[in-house]
């Protein structure tokens, strides 16, 4: 998905850090915390930057309630108040200096959508997932790390 959303800002020239074991180990590469090291990621390989990922709590709430409380085998339902969230960090760093280009935290939270169930009663409910939260986050994330980014 990081790649895709590069691609589609118009970066054509992005790789993912943990799928270059084999480039970084034939450049010498071994150790990307060592500046000398970290600088040969762009000259050996003419990797500029280096994109890194956090993901911070991933969190539901709510509670799950039965259709039929005195049946524990009737079918379940989120009960009001449901709400996914997640933080995400994202910080982009040259490989030359070390030094931090740009460093966003993302928190996305998708509230539940609340649906009258009659007698003036409102259930909510959520159909998202934690893992369409982090893609938001991902998402906007990558978004604004490349609008504020001039690399």
């Amino acid at each position: 998905m990081i790649l895709e959303i590069f691609r589609e800002e118009g970066f054509s020239k992005v790789a993912l850090y943990d799928q270059m074991d084999y480039e970084l180990l034939k450049a010498g590469i071994k150790d990307v915390n060592d500046p000398v090291q970290r600088a040969n990621i762009d000259l050996e390989l003419g990797i500029p930057y280096l994109l890194g990922l956090s993901l911070g709590e991933l969190r539901w709430t709510g509670t799950w309630e039965n259709t039929d409380p005195s049946n524990i085998a009737s079918p379940t339902y989120w009960e009001n108040d449901t709400q996914i969230s997640n933080s995400l960090r994202i910080a982009l760093m040259e490989t030359a200096t070390g030094e931090i280009i740009s460093d966003y935290a993302v928190n996305t939270t998708i509230d539940g959508i609340p649906i009258p169930v009659g007698d003036g009663e409102i259930m909510s409910l959520n159909f998202a997932s934690l893992s369409r939260a982090v893609s938001i986050s991902t998402r906007k994330g990558i978004k604004n790390l490349v609008k504020d980014c001039e690399c």
